[in-house]
C-alpha cells in the first residue's frame, strides 16, 4: 500500500461517465492534455451511462503519467462498471510500477496473472449492484443469467511513459514507453507531425477482460526506449471514423465532429485522450 505521500504527489484526470465532458488541461510545462467523451445518441436519449472511461494519473514532478482508455462491452451486463473499474486499477498498478520493470519479458504473465484475480472481486462486487427499480420479471431474469454467466467486460489501452528531468525547467525527455492492451482501443505514438506508430487490434472481436472469466483472448504489450514523442493520441471504436485526423482538429473542431457522428442512429460512445508536449501558454482546464 503506498503512503499517503506517494498518492499525494499525483493528480487525476478522468472522465465522467454520466455526463458528456471536454476537458483540455496543462499537465506540467509544455505537456497538454485533452480528454473528451460523450455517449451516443442512444444513451443520452435514455439516460443511460457512457461504456467508456478514461483514467490519466500524472506525477506532479513531471516525471511520468499513466493513463488507461476503456471501452466496455455493450452485450454484457452493466459494461460501464468493467470499464471503470478495470481502468482504476491498471492505472494504479503502472503508477506504482518500478520503471524497470516495464521493460521485464514476462510482465505480461505477471499482469494478466493479476487481472485474473481481479476479476474475482470485482464480479463480487458486481453482484452487488441493485437493478433498477421497476425492471420487468422477465427481463430481470435476462439479466441476472447475463451477469452470472458472462458479468461486466471491457476492451482497454493503458501505458506508462516515464521522463528525464531536467533541472532548468525545460520540456522533459521522454526516457521509455510501455503500453499494453485488450481490443480495439487504437492509439497513435507521433514520433513527429507525420510519421506515428499505430498500435492496438481493430480487427480483435474476441480479446477483452471479463469480471466473470479474466482475461478473455491475448494481452499484448509494447515497451520501448524513445527518445521523441511528440504526441500520444488513444481512442475508442466510436471514433474510428475519424481515428486518423483526430491530431489535426483544435478543440471545436473536435466538438463540431462529435455532433456530426452523434446524428447518426448508429453511433456509438465517443472516447478520446490526446496528450501532447507543445507551447503551452494558451492551456486551459482544471483537474478534477
Amino acid at each position: 500500500m503506498p503512503s499517503k505521500h506517494a498518492e499525494d504527489a499525483f493528480r487525476i484526470l478522468e472522465s465522467d461517465q454520466i455526463i458528456d465532458s471536454f476537458t483540455r488541461a496543462e499537465l506540467a510545462s509544455s505537456t497538454i492534455a485533452r480528454l473528451l467523451s460523450f455517449r451516443c445518441r442512444e444513451a443520452r436519449e435514455q439516460a443511460l451511462p457512457n461504456q467508456d472511461y478514461a483514467r490519466i494519473s500524472y506525477r506532479k514532478d513531471g516525471s511520468s503519467l499513466s493513463f488507461c482508455v476503456s471501452d466496455g462491452v455493450s452485450s454484457s451486463y452493466k459494461g460501464d462498471f468493467a470499464a471503470c473499474c478495470l481502468a482504476a486499477y491498471l492505472v494504479k498498478w503502472l503508477q506504482e510500477l518500478p520503471a524497470e520493470a516495464a521493460r521485464h519479458e514476462r510482465l505480461d504473465a505477471a499482469l494478466r496473472t493479476q487481472l485474473d484475480r481481479l476479476a474475482v472481486q470485482a464480479q463480487q462486487q458486481l453482484q452487488r449492484l441493485e437493478m433498477e427499480p421497476g425492471t420487468p420479471g422477465l427481463v430481470r431474469e435476462v439479466l441476472e443469467d447475463l451477469r452470472q454467466n458472462y458479468g461486466s467486460e471491457t476492451v482497454f489501452f493503458c501505458g506508462r511513459l516515464d521522463y528525464e528531468m531536467s533541472i532548468d525547467r525545460q520540456r522533459a525527455q521522454l526516457k521509455s514507453a510501455f503500453f499494453c492492451w485488450m481490443g480495439n482501443v487504437t492509439a497513435r505514438l507521433f514520433l513527429n507531425e507525420q510519421q506515428y506508430i499505430l498500435l492496438g487490434e481493430k480487427t480483435d472481436k474476441n480479446g477483452r477482460w471479463s469480471t466473470r472469466h479474466g482475461c478473455r483472448g491475448e494481452l499484448h504489450t509494447w515497451s520501448r526506449s524513445l527518445s521523441t514523442l511528440e504526441r500520444l493520441i488513444v481512442h475508442t471504436d466510436g471514433l474510428d471514423a475519424i481515428g486518423e485526423t483526430l491530431s489535426t482538429l483544435d478543440d471545436d473542431a473536435w466538438l463540431a465532429e462529435v455532433q456530426r457522428l452523434l446524428a447518426s442512429s448508429d453511433s456509438d460512445d465517443m472516447t478520446v485522450f490526446d496528450l501532447s508536449w507543445l507551447p503551452a501558454e494558451d492551456a486551459e482546464g482544471t483537474w478534477r
